[in-house]
């Protein structure tokens, strides 16, 4: 990677905050990108289930993922992350959207967190749709 930028995006005026993160990292050229990529991909293909946390107050979470498809840059990998707690079942879980697209030598990573509880369908277009204006801004950037 030669370079790397990112931002960030909170609103936390609500029952439950929104949080978008961007960010881009830049590789030498297309062929190392694309590898980063895939390396990726190998590791959230695996990975789709774990516990964290734990101690005497008992907060562990259930953290598992799935991917799903989206058509942004020239590849991508997307996925949803759900949340819950172990202790507490009947506590609402929450999901993240993640959404990786490589655009020539350049790799943006989106990640949204909807503010409200959107159905599984609403947070994916939503975070596909920052990623398409993500890779669509590195591309006039680097193209």
């Amino acid at each position: 990677m030669t370079d790397q930028a990112g931002a960030g995006w909170y609103f936390d005026q609500a029952a439950e905050v929104e949080a978008i993160t961007s960010q881009a990292f830049v590789y030498r050229n297309e062929q190392a990108a694309a590898t980063a990529l895939a390396a990726y991909r190998a590791v959230v293909e695996r990975c789709v289930s774990w516990q964290m946390g734990a101690g005497a107050a008992g907060y562990t979470f259930q953290e598992g993922q799935e991917l799903f498809d989206a058509a942004v840059g020239d590849e991508s990998v997307a996925l949803m992350q759900t949340t819950a707690m172990v202790r507490y079942p009947d506590a609402p879980a929450s999901s993240s959207y993640w959404v990786s697209a490589r655009v020539g030598a350049t790799i943006v990573q989106v990640t949204y967190r909807p503010g409200s509880l959107l159905g599984s369908g609403q947070g994916k277009t939503q975070a596909v749709d920052l990623a398409a204006t993500a890779a669509a801004q590195a591309q006039t950037r680097t193209g």
